[in-house]
């Protein structure tokens, strides 16, 4: 199957099994004896795997599969349908380890949309991140607690606007902690950080400034 999206209509907690999605055209209701129409939705970095669904949009899921952790999702999130082979992990249904599917050059790596005016960028999971904003973003970013250790997030503009970041824990170009990033006003301006001891340190950047 063909890993298609859809997105949330509203945001999620942690813990909601029960939700809204635009489109359920691809999402299957699965025969867990038979083993047909088993449907996985991967919304960030989290895994769900599909109980049941209706016509009116509203899908039921186990939340946090194969190791993945359930979390807050807003709304517009990016939400892609396949099958358990479709993503990089499969999901387990037995209730015992599986194994990491990875195959080089075909991994999967998600986007999560941001829409806002301010958005604020999560500072303890790792995530790309893609600014359709129609003005300006304001994004503020906080900085690494020791739990995401490590952790990368991406962040790249896809309008034609001067997005910022404001972080007081940006570490760039080998010089002193700056408190703002700003894109150049081109889809494609963006810029990777990595968590590492308390800041974040930019591994790459296109089109941004630091000041």
């Amino acid at each position: 199957m063909t890993i298609t999206a859809t997105t949330l209509v509203a945001a999620i907690n942690q813990s909601q099994t029960s939700f809204n999605l635009s489109s359920v055209s691809n999402v299957s209701a699965p025969n867990f004896q038979t083993g047909s129409g088993i449907t996985v939705l991967q919304v960030d970095q989290e895994l769900m795997l599909v109980t049941g669904v209706n016509s009116s949009g509203v899908v039921n899921v186990l939340r946090g599969q194969n190791g993945t952790v359930a979390a807050t999702h807003t709304a517009g999130s990016l939400v892609q349908v396949g099958l358990p082979s479709d993503f990089p992990t499969s999901v387990d249904l037995s209730g015992s380890k599986t194994t990491t599917l990875l195959t080089v050059g075909a991994i999967n790596e998600p986007a999560i949309n941001l829409t806002g005016s301010a958005d604020a960028i999560p500072n303890s999971v790792p995530g790309n991140y893609e600014v359709k904003t129609a003005g300006v973003d304001a994004m503020t970013l906080a900085a690494p607690p020791a739990s995401a250790e490590g952790n990368i997030v991406s962040v790249v503009s896809d309008t034609t606007n001067a997005h910022t970041i404001t972080a007081t824990s940006l570490f760039a170009n080998g010089t002193a902690l700056k408190t703002t990033a700003t894109f150049a006003a081109f889809r494609g301006a963006g810029l990777s950080l990595r968590a590492s001891n308390g800041v974040w340190q930019v591994q790459t950047s296109v089109g941004v400034t630091f000041t």
